[in-house]
């Protein structure tokens, strides 16, 4: 079955479709592993981002009890080496989230070559390597983020030991 569809440059192209050749419980099956996987990597992207929120606010409350409590030097000590801790399990969080979803990422391409060429195609519109760049620097951003947290942290509770 021929198709139109259009390019980058906006002008049609001839495009000839084909079909899966999957019966349609297993293309119903793969739809739904397909499905499912989308899912789990907007529920990993979700969850790195509610990890960084939530790192940031217990350094917040680390300041906040650094701050009622900064006569007790033990305890702002204990505030720092805390803040180290959860920067540190955050971070591992956050990659542990990105691998999750590079192993879900690869069962998208497992199932979309049992499917027809036209969605190989359209999934294809976005190059695999400006997708890396873009996941990849968020991630970046998120552990950049943490580390300049906990380094404010760590220089508001400097101010104690003066």
């Amino acid at each position: 079955m021929a198709v139109d569809v259009v390019n980058d440059e906006f002008e049609e192209e001839e495009f000839e479709l084909q079909a899966s050749d999957l019966d349609d419980l297993t293309h119903a099956e793969l739809l739904m592993l397909y499905t499912e996987s989308a899912n789990s990597i907007r529920f990993a992207k979700a969850q790195q981002w509610k990890s960084v929120g939530a790192t940031l606010l217990v350094f917040a409350g680390l300041m906040l009890v650094a701050h009622f409590a900064k006569t007790n030097i033990q305890l702002v000590k204990t505030a720092a080496f805390t803040s180290f801790l959860f920067s540190a399990a955050a971070l591992y969080t956050l990659v542990l989230y990105q691998v999750w979803q590079n192993t879900e990422r690869e069962k998208l391409r497992e199932i979309a070559k049992a499917l027809s060429n036209l969605f190989v195609k359209i999934r294809t519109i976005k190059s695999s390597r400006e997708a890396n760049y873009h996941r990849y620097t968020l991630l970046c951003f998120m552990a950049v983020a943490i580390l300049l947290g906990n380094a404010i942290l760590i220089m508001d509770l400097q101010a104690f030991y003066q």
